[in-house]
């Protein structure tokens, strides 16, 4: 078995979509084929599940595993619109009970158990207890920030935070990229958030209000057709996978000219 990718979707900054990123992202991966576990580690909101449209299928939770034991069959959920989509939720309460080496425990347990090609972690807004749990197993931190200069400083922020706990690889995904914005010159173009963030770039996803209003039904891109939206979690997906593949390939009416000053 090959190793599986364990991916943190941080943000030491709340409401710039880490929880959409990661079910989209792990909807994606899962239509590439590749077995991938969404794991929701917002002890604070718990909202993955709604999201993913599994909030009447969740009988457990990520504590139930690691500190009483349940069984991964009981505990994690299939996503039925895919066989190699997987779920499991946060805890309704969360009194740090899980301790650092109990996490990893499970998380190399599972990962044979479901022979998983990915793990997606989704964490908390801040600077809790789930960045530290996220950051001592994962092998990438995908740090998400919107297109407005208070989530990019934490973007900022935030990769200087995983630097100092140790995470081997951070990338940046721009949420919510206002390409309007930039070719009228009031929002800076992608080179200058590379240079105002310090972190490597991975993926662009434009704004899209269909989409989101979509997803309070739990509807993710398998639900839509071909859009630049669809086209950017792709192209993240597969450039998780090694791939090299343009930022915005295959994106339609972009003028990459302007966005990339």
């Amino acid at each position: 078995m090959s190793k599986t990718n364990i991916i943190m979707i941080t943000s030491c900054k709340g409401g710039v979509g880490k929880t959409t990123v990661c079910a989209n992202l792990g909807m994606t991966l899962a239509k590439l084929g590749k077995k991938t576990l969404m794991l929701d580690c917002d002890f604070g909101m718990r909202c993955l599940d709604l999201v993913c449209g599994l909030e009447d299928r969740c009988m457990y939770d990520l504590c139930d595993v690691v500190v009483r034991h349940i069984s991964y069959d009981k505990a994690i959920v299939r996503d039925e619109r895919s066989e190699n989509l997987y779920f499991l939720a946060a805890p309704y309460r969360y009194e740090n009970d899980i301790e650092p080496s109990d996490f990893k425990s499970f998380i190399d347990g599972v990962s044979q158990a479901l022979e998983l090609d990915y793990i997606l972690i989704d964490t908390h807004g801040g600077n809790g207890p789930e960045i530290e749990l996220g950051a001592a197993v994962c092998d990438t931190a995908l740090i998400v920030a919107t297109h407005q200069s208070a989530s990019l400083r934490a973007a900022e922020r935030t990769n200087q935070r995983l630097c100092d706990l140790g995470v081997p690889k951070t990338q940046l995904i721009i949420n919510c990229f206002d390409a309007d914005g930039v070719k009228s010159g009031d929002m800076p173009g992608i080179i200058d958030i590379i240079d105002k963030t310090s972190v490597k770039l991975i993926g662009v996803i434009p704004t899209d209000h269909t989409f989101v209003l979509a997803q309070r039904s739990g509807k993710l891109v398998d639900s839509f057709g071909i859009t630049n939206t669809v086209r950017a979690f792709f192209n993240i997906a597969l450039r998780l996978e090694g791939m090299s593949i343009p930022l915005m390939k295959d994106f339609k009416k972009t003028d990459r000219r302007i966005i990339l000053k």
